[in-house]
């Protein structure tokens, strides 16, 4: 059976320009693969720095040159600061959420006063210490939210710059809605509409409302989706800004640039945005003079990366059913937990260049942990492969080591490397196990 090189591997060989034929690159690809695995050890997670610059670009490409914008990576999708470094040199800003992503960001050196930081239930001690780290653009998503950045930002004598992240009446049209539906995320819009004068009146000395933040889902799979959500938002803003009373300096439209996840493959065509996006800007009113933020993690990060894993053991069992035991699974590819979040049992497994003519077996792809719960692939079509080889799961840069149950079993994280055609730029792992307090 002779299966298809992966787009994103043929694409990560090509950014270059280089004229290898596709067998070349492909060869090329697992080389690679072999290469770092053998020095570093397995499972470990690839990430092809040239890639995140690449989808940069095209994201930026769709937004018109008359619109001011900002491209926003978010640090949910990969935290890892030598590739977040990568975005930040392709000109993206900071979208984060937590203290960590914080330091995360700083150490792949962004500019933490062009972030924005967001998310719900927000401490007092996690304002003060954002604002501390220089950190002056903030999503608020409540009026207790709103509270406590008033009271750090005066506690500090130090401005912050608020968003209101709102909950729309409706749902978009998204694998994964976060507005529009009973959600923890930002203010109901109906909410805004009765009690907005009021909300302004608390705000405290040092806290501006500046503009509005709408994020509605994630993989939204075509631009008239895309845009449909885009022309919503705008419409809300200027709607909610002119009744409750604050200026549309910053318009957050959020993203949900869709990738495959853990699947060969490309994300769907976007250049129509760039059209529709044109149009709506000019059709705007005080959105307009607005600058005009966008959010991604899972379109920049996901081509990216590559986990590698060993074949452990192929085992038959009742029934007849094969198992592809390997040294990599849910607590690796977890994919937000790997208990429901992602359809499990749906993954493609690359098999090295001399196994494709293989026998086709059909197994299910299990790794080492004590539960049966540990399956990343049921039933898929494999060639026979031995003891020892080495397989790959593409498209896996965004929402792999860091969203999965990495302590389940106390087994080491996977090593994380960054490299460039091979060229290892960095090399990482997640710490495990327990800190002592006292």
């Amino acid at each position: 059976m002779n299966l298809p090189m992966p787009q994103t591997a043929v694409e990560t060989l090509s950014v270059s320009g280089d004229s290898h034929s596709g067998e070349e690159k492909e060869t090329l690809a697992w080389e690679i693969r072999e290469k770092l695995a053998e020095i570093h050890g397995t499972p470990a997670y690839l990430y092809e720095a040239r890639i995140p610059a690449l989808r940069a670009r095209e994201l930026k490409g769709v937004f018109p040159e008359a619109l001011p914008s900002r491209l926003l990576y978010s640090f949910k999708a990969n935290p890892l600061p030598s590739l977040a470094a990568v975005l930040r040199e392709a000109g993206c800003e900071a979208d984060l959420t937590s203290p960590g992503e914080v330091l995360a960001a700083k150490e792949a050196g962004y500019d933490l006063s062009r972030a924005l930081y967001g998310g719900p239930g927000k401490s007092a001690e996690e304002y003060l210490s954002a604002l501390d780290a220089g950190i002056s653009h903030f999503s608020v998503e409540s009026s207790l939210d709103l509270e406590r950045l008033s009271e750090a930002s005066g506690q500090l004598r130090k401005r912050a710059k608020v968003l209101l992240r709102v909950n729309p009446l409706s749902p978009p049209r998204a694998k994964l809605a976060m507005s529009g539906v009973a959600s923890q995320f930002g203010f109901e819009e109906e909410e805004l509409r009765r009690e907005g004068g009021k909300l302004l009146s608390r705000v405290g000395d040092g806290v501006s409302i500046v503009g509005m933040h709408l994020y509605w889902g994630t993989q939204i799979g075509d631009s008239e989706s895309l845009l449909s959500s885009f022309e919503t938002t705008v419409a809300l803003a200027e709607e909610l800004s002119d009744r409750v009373g604050f200026p549309l300096e910053i318009l957050n439209l959020g993203g949900g640039f869709a990738w495959p996840y853990a699947h060969s493959g490309t994300g769907p065509d976007l250049m129509p945005l760039k059209e529709g996006l044109s149009s709506l800007l000019e059709r705007s009113d005080a959105a307009k003079s607005a600058e005009w933020w966008f959010e991604s993690g899972r379109y920049l990060a996901a081509s990216s990366g590559t986990l590698v894993a060993r074949v452990m053991e192929v085992k038959a069992s009742k029934e007849g059913r094969l198992f592809l035991i390997l040294d990599t699974g849910i607590h690796h590819l977890g994919g937000m937990a790997g208990l429901g979040r992602i359809p499990r049992f749906s993954i493609d497994l690359l098999v090295p260049q001399e196994r494709r003519a293989n026998e086709v077996l059909e197994m299910d792809v299990v790794g080492q942990l004590c539960t049966p719960l540990d399956c990343i692939g049921k039933k898929l079509p494999i060639p026979r492969v031995e003891p020892g080889d080495l397989v790959a799961i593409p498209n896996v840069g965004a929402y792999g080591a860091t969203a999965s149950v990495v302590n389940f079993l106390s087994r080491k994280a996977p090593v994380e490397i960054v490299h460039r055609s091979g060229e290892v730029v960095a090399v990482h792992r997640l710490r495990t196990g327990h800190e002592t307090l006292s």
